[in-house]
């Protein structure tokens, strides 16, 4: 059983509406986006400046979401504009709308740079080599003709989620300080969910802004994709959470889905501990060879569309992939056409 002091604690569990807004720490509004995906919500941060707001993330572009961020601008944001935007990462429902945004208000557009250059890959139509890559990884992972033509036209409704991002970016790293609303955060740069995701603590006030890579009831996803499909993203995230050790037991972190919670250090322990199990389960289902797309079939029985079982895919390939680098499981067919996995011994 958790002692008291170690669980989690939610004391903003109640949401805001589309359009509001809600105060979570001194200078600090939460409100929430509305997103057309299963995962159907994105939290941004407002930050009060002296002369104007800082925002972190965007959304992406949806009517929805334009309305909503028309209703927050002329209400809790008072008219003023928008002086700074930072993107947490590069994925579509944080970053969507920020070339829209920027381009607004004429504001400062802050991010790392490997997510600024991913999400003007992946966001982008016909950039050479991008399809055959995706049917290629597709094909050899277990999908049909006609599964890789479905996939590959789902990824287009992405694209067609963001606005073009500004040809430009203020870059930030891990270790940097930078300053907003009246605090300094440290910038803490991890890989796992994405490939330079962007978190900001305050030490002082004892706030993390933990975007995606610190959620409280889901683990982020945690996914190979086509342009690194022997990527170890699961080696990366799990070697991540030392970087948190800064952060305070008490601390408030704000993740941009879910609600705002307390208790950081059990929430990596679940963390470990789920991630400790998919590893566990994904041994045990290739004591049998068995491709990606079969294995991930077992992994994510409920997964439908092909939206979420191409997730699914890159989730169990992220598994699959920690354990070929350890020794635990071989791919049988590295030259092949096709992969298939099996666990060893």
């Amino acid at each position: 059983m958790l002692r008291r002091q170690d669980a989690l604690s939610f004391p903003w569990a109640d949401v805001p509406a589309p359009g509001e807004a809600r105060e979570v720490a001194p200078g600090i509004l939460w409100a929430r986006l509305p997103l057309p995906f299963l995962l159907n919500h994105v939290n941004v941060w407002l930050i009060e400046e002296d002369n104007g707001w800082t925002v972190i993330d965007t959304g992406c572009v949806t009517p929805d979401i334009i309305t909503t961020w028309s209703r927050l601008l002329a209400g809790p944001m008072r008219g003023l504009p928008v002086v700074r935007v930072i993107a947490t990462h590069g994925h579509v429902d944080h970053i969507g709308l920020t070339g829209w945004m920027v381009e607004r208000f004429d504001a400062d557009f802050l991010g790392t740079f490997a997510e600024w250059v991913w999400a003007r890959i992946s966001h982008t139509r016909d950039v050479p080599g991008s399809s055959p890559a995706h049917e290629t990884y597709l094909a050899r992972n277990g999908f049909d003709d006609a599964a890789v033509a479905q996939q590959v036209s789902t990824r287009h409704r992405f694209m067609d989620l963001a606005t073009p991002l500004p040809g430009w970016i203020s870059e930030i790293r891990d270790g940097e300080v930078v300053e907003f609303g009246g605090r300094s955060w440290d910038v803490i740069v991890t890989r796992g969910h994405a490939f330079e995701h962007a978190s900001f603590y305050d030490p002082v006030g004892k706030v993390l802004i933990a975007g995606d890579h610190l959620l409280p009831k889901i683990s982020p996803a945690i996914a190979v994709y086509e342009m690194m499909p022997k990527g170890d993203p699961l080696g990366d995230y799990l070697a991540s959470f030392p970087q948190f050790d800064c952060v305070a037991d008490d601390a408030l972190l704000l993740p941009s889905h879910g609600s705002p919670y307390v208790g950081i250090r059990t929430r990596i322990g679940e963390l470990r501990e789920h991630h400790r199990r998919r590893l566990d389960d994904t041994a045990a289902f290739l004591r049998k060879p068995r491709n990606a797309a079969d294995l991930a079939r077992k992994m994510f029985p409920h997964v439908e569309g092909p939206e979420n079982t191409g997730f699914a895919l890159g989730e169990t390939l992220a598994h699959v992939n920690y354990l070929v680098r350890r020794g635990i499981v071989a791919d049988n067919s590295p030259a092949g056409p096709s992969a298939t996995y099996q666990t060893i011994g």
